[in-house]
């Protein structure tokens, strides 16, 4: 069954044979190889679940950073600068009323007021968070109500956060902290 070159100057080296084929399978073949449209779906499903698989982890670290900043906020009220040292990176900074803490400053601070009884809630809204690898950050407002010696008192903050994921557990880098300003009556 040889045919002749479309061109007259073309010359094959091996003769051209017809195969009957029905929908990209050729007739009569009866092997289990994958067919080409059973490809594209395979393809289509794998990609499925690696989208699922990456919205989950998205998922669990978002929450274990909400969890994050809420437990780093309770060792405000208990004085724990161990604890609040612990859910830090060695880099962290605080910056505040425009001023730029490090750890040390903040050991300070908590020193000072150590001798201080409060009952703190705080509430928090998270507007935005994004994790990208081992790297994430969070765009929140904080209302924070406080009570000492009877008197209480609200204040409210919009903040931002850096995080990173050191050896599988997400720490604070840094957190921006700007108040609300009072509104006059």
């Amino acid at each position: 069954m040889f045919l002749k070159p479309i061109f007259e100057n073309e010359k094959r080296a091996y003769p051209i044979r017809f195969k009957p084929y029905y929908n990209n399978t050729l007739v009569g073949d009866t092997s289990n190889k994958p067919k080409p449209y059973i490809m594209k779906y395979r393809f289509l499903i794998l990609i499925l679940f690696i989208s699922a698989a990456i919205s989950a982890q998205e998922k669990k670290d978002s929450i274990a950073i909400v969890q994050l900043l809420k437990d780093d906020y309770s060792t405000l009220q208990t004085h724990d600068f161990n604890a609040h040292k612990k859910n830090c990176t060695d880099n962290y900074l605080l910056i505040e009323y425009g001023e730029i803490w490090d750890m040390n400053k903040e050991a300070d601070s908590f020193k000072e007021n150590a001798h201080t009884v409060f009952e703190r809630t705080d509430y928090f809204d998270f507007k935005y968070i994004k994790v990208l690898k081992n790297i994430a950050y969070a765009v929140y407002s904080l209302k924070s109500d406080f009570v000492e010696k009877g008197k209480s008192e609200q204040m409210h903050w919009s903040e931002s956060a850096i995080f990173r994921k050191i050896e599988g557990v997400w720490k604070i880098e840094l957190i921006h902290s700007s108040p609300h300003r009072q509104k006059s009556n």
